[in-house]
């Protein structure tokens, strides 16, 4: 079972700055990197989240596998990662250098939905790709773009649409578990 409903942006929103104050003291540190929170986001919560190596970076944290992209999308939930298509039109106006982190580390590795039951095993790590480079791969048509039945009518200021991808295209940095 998730940690928390996924809907729930706002306990989300707190939880993640969180995440993002462990990965700056805690993860980049033991990968060799230099890293801070965004100074910009205290006046703007929009602003990429972290500077990592003195470059503007954004961290995606996951921790509930996409269970269902093999099916929906041959992508193995194993290694499926999303990327929000509101970050991907915001990053592309105004932050078209950004430098994306993928933490993942999978909470829940068993899922029944309407009684077929999918599965992945643990595993952590994190990885690193240039926004050009999902740029140039959104911009071939190749990532499928996944419309999340239970936003479609959400006030919340949660994403409705989200590209997937394979994480295993990026940089790994470290993992730990299945390869």
């Amino acid at each position: 079972m998730p940690v928390h409903d996924t809907e729930d942006k706002k306990w989300w929103v707190v939880e993640w700055r969180n995440h993002e104050n462990l990965f700056v003291s805690e993860v980049c540190p033991r990968l060799d990197l230099v890293a801070q929170i965004n100074p910009a986001k205290k006046h703007n919560p929009y602003a990429p989240d972290i500077i990592v190596q003195g470059r503007l970076a954004d961290l995606k944290c996951q921790q509930t596998p996409f269970f269902k992209s093999g099916v929906r999308y041959s992508i193995a939930p194993q290694f499926a990662v999303t990327f929000n298509y509101k970050d991907y039109l915001r990053y592309l106006e105004c932050y078209p250098d950004l430098v994306i982190y993928y933490w993942l580390d999978w909470q829940e590795t068993e899922k029944t939905i309407r009684r077929q039951v999918y599965r992945v095993k643990p595993m952590a790590g994190v990885w690193r790709v240039e926004f050009q480079t999902l740029h140039k791969l959104i911009s071939s048509g190749k990532p499928p773009l996944h419309t999340y039945q239970r936003r479609v009518g959400d006030r919340q200021g949660n994403a409705k649409k989200s590209y997937v991808f394979d994480v295993r295209r990026f940089e790994c940095l470290y993992q730990k578990g299945p390869e």
